[in-house]
């Protein structure tokens, strides 16, 4: 066992005894509505809690639906920039196009030389909304 081996397996212990103290408690896991849950024990009045509050808004959701909307267009943005991404239609495989579209990109050169995926990235960048372009089946998705 070499030194550095020996080292990191030292470090993952003590940062286990400091992440769960001294004892490491046993988990179960169960399912409740799709969701694996680590619980101590489960009773019946549990599973109904849950059920009952599956229909309640929850405010960090709508946050959290928010935000990976903005980062939904800033990652589409980023994948259409023509190098490396972009001159293959990466930005429209995560936009969900029709298939042959990425097929278009690419055997045009990627994208008349990398002039489609730089259109397409100025068009993500300065438009607020991306859902035009959402399961857009045109090659120029910004033409209506």
């Amino acid at each position: 066992m070499s030194i550095k081996s020996l080292f990191i397996t030292i470090c993952f212990f003590f940062l286990q005894k400091i992440a769960f103290g001294t004892n490491v408690p046993e988990q179960k896991y169960y399912l409740l509505d799709t969701e694996l849950k680590i619980v101590d024990s489960i009773t019946t009045s549990d599973i109904n809690f849950e059920l009952e509050n599956k229909n309640r808004p929850n405010p960090l959701l709508h946050l959290f639906k928010a935000r990976q909307k903005t980062n939904k267009r800033i990652t589409a943005a980023i994948l259409a920039f023509p190098f490396p991404f972009g001159i293959v239609g990466l930005h429209r495989i995560y936009l969900g196009t029709a298939p042959y579209v990425p097929i278009v990109y690419i055997a045009s050169l990627g994208g008349i030389f990398g002039v489609l995926p730089f259109i397409d990235f100025c068009i993500l960048i300065l438009d607020k909304d991306e859902k035009r372009y959402i399961e857009n089946k045109k090659v120029f998705m910004w033409i209506n």
